[in-house]
């Protein structure tokens, strides 16, 4: 692992000189960027899905991610939130994990870490933190505290879209996302699909979110509201929010 960032050259030099690298539209409003040299810690039940969504701008933008210790990051989800996976490289097994950080710090732009890496000793969080930010890399950590944090983002209150009890599809799960931390004077919240109908990350418009692909009966005309931010069906076809094809017979749960 120590000839990591020799055996691929190209890793940093798209965006090795800003000091910045973006993210996704939907969470521009709650997070404008990504501060090179800089610790978001992904939190709640829905962590390891930030982890990607955050990875996912950088990565279509052409940096690199790697990812260690974390094998929940499924490689289907990731690509249908868009990172790309030919600039994406996982580390599996159990290696030294803190020689394995070390490298990918060296040579790459995103690195994503997970609880699998274990204890890391006082002195080795020291020197990898130094090299995070000497480096201008972004670490997006997933249930490791002892790596520190600039930003805290926090998934919770999250619902399956779909599920009825003991049928239905899950279509899509809506997430309440808060960024804290000792860079934030105070939270910041916001409303967004992780992941939406289509397994890609979406974002709500004026509290009004954005269902796919689902059909009710006309008894399920205010759940059908409710869901897509209106109080109505009916109000949410005259605000333009798209809610699917409405057919009687068809049940959408509350």
């Amino acid at each position: 692992m120590s000839s990591l960032a020799e055996r691929f050259p190209a890793l940093t030099a798209g965006a090795a000189s800003e000091r910045t690298l973006p993210v996704h539209e939907s969470l521009i409003e709650l997070l404008p960027s990504l501060q090179r040299g800089s610790t978001v810690a992904c939190n709640g039940r829905a962590g390891v899905s930030l982890a990607m969504a955050l990875a996912a701008a950088p990565s279509r933008e052409g940096a690199w991610v790697g990812v260690a210790g974390l094998p929940e990051f499924g490689l289907r989800a990731a690509a249908d939130m868009g990172v790309a996976l030919e600039r994406l490289v996982m580390v599996a097994g159990d290696p030294l994990w803190v020689d394995v950080l070390a490298a990918m710090i060296d040579g790459f732009d995103v690195v994503l870490v997970g609880q699998r890496v274990g204890r890391l000793g006082a002195g080795a969080v020291r020197r990898l933190q130094a090299r995070v930010q000497s480096r201008g890399v972004v670490v997006l950590t997933v249930g490791v505290p002892a790596l520190g944090a600039d930003l805290q983002l926090t998934a919770e209150d999250g619902h399956w879209v779909g599920l009825g009890d003991g049928y239905g599809v899950a279509t899509g799960r809506q997430v309440v996302v808060e960024l804290g931390g000792r860079r934030m004077p105070r939270p910041r919240r916001t409303t967004m699909w992780l992941p939406d109908a289509l397994g890609c990350i979406g974002a709500s418009v004026l509290g009004r979110t954005e269902l796919r692909h689902q059909v009710l009966a006309r008894s399920d005309r205010r759940v059908a509201g409710r869901l897509a931010g209106c109080e109505t069906a009916g109000d949410a076809f005259d605000h333009g929010v798209p809610i699917g094809i409405v057919e009687e017979g068809d049940r959408l749960p509350a």
